[in-house]
């Protein structure tokens, strides 16, 4: 257990001490719910000096924390003594809400599912040739148990500096078949772990970004009776497909419908229709809604689709790109890439993630003593974005600055699912995150077209990118405006900077 020094959000520590800490206790202690209390009460309050001892609140911050503490610790023993049997207790603190007491951040973290350790089948076979990227001889899944019948296959998504981690999202449907969402390249790893959860039904490609698209062909010949449901406007090299099916598809594989914009509004090839039964809709829609998110500007070389999925007996949302959650050190797959002392090197991490996101490496202080003295530095870049919900950099800058108005319309379409968790595509989930957590990530966007955005940012502000860590992507932008090359930005999406 070690709270994240660098980032003053007072609320994250009490999501911590609720969601870890207590945990553990309640294992060793669960039978003394008083001497429980007072242990959560003293874990909290040294909790508040050692955070506070380092950084730079104010007096008033201080008597904040510390009060938000002991409300914390008061009503998890209230829980505790209302309960006879322990599993009950358990249960109770482990559904505890996160508090809110700075006024401004709405709380989303990562839910205890994200810290299941990982199933692996490295002797089924780990080489896939040819994929998008590296790694090709010892290409690793990792199968995590998310809870609510869902699991996540990870893998690494590595080009030139950039390393990422890139996400297969698997749901157990009440047929007892597996939805699989945006399926990566099948290794016998893969494979394997997934055929020990069930027979693959249905496959879904969310969206046309190529890291997504690329592998489904090799993965529908593995699985050749799946149905497969598409995003519309793919192009490229991996193939094009449109609007509808009674157009030209070219992808290598079977698709049996494209999503629309809404899901009344699917496309299939009028061929399959039936007159008794209208297939319009997938043959799963009865326990998912979607929202087809799709931009086509004629200055870019081809549109932009992403489609948002809700699982509604889970009350899950199941994103692709759409938002993000950093973790604090990165995953465990990462040690089958990348050498042991480059991992323990403290600028690792930061770097790392700064480089997928479009985000300089821009250093706070290189000659403070802790720099000095152990080599971390400071980013302020990362520090603005590690630990809470938010819309991707990159895409704020090279997608939403040309579609604000779709990609508004298109999260206030999902914010009317009631969802509490979000699994998502890349980074870390499940992420315990509500509709209002979603809009609040994308507060930079406004309320009305052409607004320099909503007044109540919400968790976007806590803090705010600063400005000039956005001068890489406004260089970008410059040079696709001024070389003619794609569709200007015509948004502010850093309004919100300082």
């Amino acid at each position: 257990y070690r709270p994240y020094l660098y980032h003053h959000y007072v609320y994250r520590y009490i999501t911590v001490v609720q969601n870890k800490k207590i945990v553990v206790m309640r294992r060793e202690m669960s039978s003394s719910p008083f001497c429980l209390c007072l242990l959560v009460v003293a874990v909290a309050l040294i909790d508040r000096v050692l955070c506070l001892s380092s950084s730079e609140f104010t007096r008033r911050d201080v008597l904040r924390s510390s009060a938000a503490a002991l409300v914390t610790s008061a009503s998890t023993v209230g829980v505790l003594l209302t309960n006879d049997k322990n599993y009950q207790r358990a249960n109770a603190v482990e559904t505890t809400t996160s508090i809110d007491v700075t006024g401004t951040g709405t709380g989303t973290y990562l839910m205890p599912e994200y810290y299941n350790a990982p199933v692996t089948a490295a002797s089924k076979g780990r080489f896939y040739f040819p994929t998008l990227t590296p790694p090709f001889q010892n290409r690793a899944t990792y199968r995590y148990d998310l809870g609510r019948d869902a699991w996540t296959f990870e893998q690494l998504l590595t080009f030139t500096n950039v390393t990422a981690t890139i996400k297969t999202n698997v749901i157990r449907l009440k047929s007892g078949g597996l939805w699989v969402h945006s399926p990566q390249w099948p290794t016998g790893e893969f494979c394997h772990l997934l055929d020990e959860l069930g027979t693959v039904e249905h496959v879904v490609l969310p969206c046309n970004a190529f890291e997504h698209a690329a592998p489904v062909k090799a993965f529908c010949k593995k699985y050749p009776k799946a149905s497969v449901w598409i995003s519309p406007g793919q192009y490229g090299p991996f193939g094009s497909c449109g609007m509808s099916l009674n157009e030209p598809c070219k992808l290598g594989y079977k698709v049996d419908g494209i999503f629309g914009m809404d899901d009344s509004n699917s496309k299939i090839n009028d061929s399959d229709r039936d007159s008794d039964n209208d297939k319009s809709r997938p043959p799963w829609a009865d326990e998912f809604d979607y929202s087809t998110l799709y931009v086509s500007l004629p200055e870019n070389a081809g549109p932009v689709s992403e489609v948002a999925f809700f699982h509604k007996p889970t009350k899950t949302l199941i994103a692709t790109d759409g938002v993000v959650f950093i973790p604090e050190k990165p995953s465990a797959i990462f040690s089958t890439y990348f050498d042991e002392a480059t991992l323990s090197e403290p600028n690792f991490w930061p770097k790392t993630v700064l480089q997928s996101v479009f985000l300089p490496l821009r250093v706070e202080d290189e000659s403070t003593s802790t720099s000095i003295s152990t080599g971390a530095y400071v980013y302020p870049g990362y520090e603005a974005i590690q630990g809470r919900l938010l819309r991707a950099p990159i895409l704020r800058g090279f997608n939403d600055s040309r579609s604000p108005v779709q990609t508004r319309k298109w999260i206030n379409d999902i914010s009317k699912w009631q969802f509490d968790r979000i699994i998502t595509s890349h980074f870390a989930s499940p992420i315990s995150a509500t509709p209002t957590d979603l809009k609040a990530a994308f507060a930079f966007l406004g309320d009305e077209p052409g607004s320099a955005g909503n007044q109540n940012r919400g968790e976007s502000a806590l803090p705010p990118i600063a400005c000039q860590d956005w001068e890489l992507l406004d260089g970008l932008n410059d040079f696709i405006a001024t070389n003619k090359i794609g569709a200007p930005a015509t948004f502010d999406y850093k309004s919100d900077c300082k």
